[in-house]
């Protein structure tokens, strides 16, 4: 063991990659989105103009926050349908990776919205199924 002469070590450098998708809670999208969307066809924000033009000016801030725009495109899935629709990534283990988005129909009729915000890393093939 090295010899400590009292400084503290440096902090670590995080050298892990960036994940190739990421689900961001606590996004609302407006009415007019809703209406606009459907679970087959994401909006996608490639950078804080279009995410503060689309969404709610908190929304837009929190994703600012937490997204790197440089890095990152967000693909927002916005949809009114059956309560029981599912929305499913799955990542392909490939270089780059390829996200699979799976779109399930619920069989009751009680219509819902639905919403699901993904931050991807902007190298990623992505496609709903």
């Amino acid at each position: 063991m090295p010899p400590h002469d009292g400084q503290q070590d440096p902090p670590a450098i995080n050298t892990s990659a960036l994940a190739p998708i990421q689900e961001i809670k606590g996004i609302t999208p407006p009415a007019a989105l809703l209406e606009a969307s459907n679970p087959r066809k994401p909006s996608v924000l490639k950078n804080a103009k279009e995410a503060a033009e689309q969404l709610a000016k908190e929304d837009a801030e929190k994703l600012a926050r937490e997204v790197d725009f440089n890095r990152q495109i967000v693909l927002v899935f916005a949809w009114r349908g059956s309560g029981q629709d599912k929305l499913d990534p799955a990542v392909a283990e490939s270089y780059p990776e390829q996200i699979f988005f799976t779109y399930r129909p619920g069989r009751t009729r009680d219509l819902r919205p639905h919403a699901r915000v993904f931050a991807l890393r902007a190298n990623v093939n992505w496609s709903v199924k």
